[in-house]
């Protein structure tokens, strides 16, 4: 388990070694009576918001959040995490408008693909903070990134489980998307993409992507992280280098030498491709 200072640091470094334009995000589920001394409920403010919109107050203005059912102004999440019960009559007349032309279909990918929270699982709530600063220990971290950086996050991840990360490409409720099938625990990794909402009420960049890690495996993914600055390969040291003859790894150089084709003159070391 990280204490909250590792978490702090790993916040800092990771904004530092992606150059992220916002901070990433610790996620935790929670009841009432477990919301961090440092969040805010922004009902008790007269204030509501979506759950995109309180990521993005959190990520860009440092501030943290609590927000249960009265506190949202979106109707997915709500559903997402089982905020409020919907029967079988709410499924057919929510599900039929889930932007699926054919009603039908709609109500069945509802039923069907829809991220709901494992029952098991649920809770009232969800605390947000910047990593950074954040006063509890995380379930899920959340980064919002370019996808030139959605790149090195992807490459940091591989480098560590040997896995390619799944993604959650939903064009409606990215924040269920995102959040839902790494706080399940079906993944450790999960890769989303701003829906509509995240743009025009969250000002969300047109370049932004979603990536999400368990905070079980945070340790870990950091370490790989680490792993790749070591040999070179980290967002801040790729750079455009169009030369050809390029300095190649020695494993580049060996199979070039047993195909019977040329290898460089210099070996690849850390820092220098």
């Amino acid at each position: 388990m990280l204490s909250l200072e590792q978490l702090h640091a790993i916040g800092e470094e990771l904004e530092s070694t992606f150059l992220l334009k916002s901070a990433p995000l610790a996620i935790k589920l929670i009841n009432e009576d477990e919301i961090p001394p440092l969040c805010e409920q922004p009902s008790k403010q007269g204030k509501h918001y979506a759950l995109c919109q309180a990521l993005a107050f959190s990520r860009h203005t440092r501030h943290h959040l609590a927000m249960f059912a009265e506190d949202h102004w979106c109707l997915w999440p709500v559903i997402n995490f089982r905020l409020r019960t919907i029967d079988e009559e709410d499924k057919k007349y929510v599900g039929s408008a889930y932007f699926i032309r054919d009603p039908d279909v709609s109500y069945r990918h509802f039923c069907e693909e829809y991220p709901y929270i494992r029952e098991e699982l649920k809770k009232t709530g969800m605390a947000i903070a910047p990593l950074a600063t954040c006063d509890f220990e995380p379930d899920c971290v959340m980064i919002y990134c370019e996808p030139s950086q959605l790149r090195q996050l992807l490459m940091a991840s591989k480098y560590h489980t040997g896995n390619i990360t799944e993604s959650s490409f939903d064009t409606c409720d990215s924040c269920g998307a995102a959040l839902v099938p790494v706080l399940n625990g079906e993944r450790d990794y999960n890769v989303s993409i701003p829906d509509a909402g995240e743009y025009e009420r969250s000002l969300c960049g047109e370049n932004e992507m979603m990536y999400t890690v368990s905070a079980a495996r945070l340790e870990d993914f950091i370490g790989a992280v680490r792993g790749l600055v070591e040999k070179g390969f980290s967002y801040k040291q790729l750079a455009y280098d169009i030369r050809p003859d390029y300095l190649r790894p020695a494993f580049y150089n060996n199979m070039f030498k047993k195909w019977g084709l040329a290898t460089s003159d210099e070996l690849w070391t850390p820092g220098q491709r």
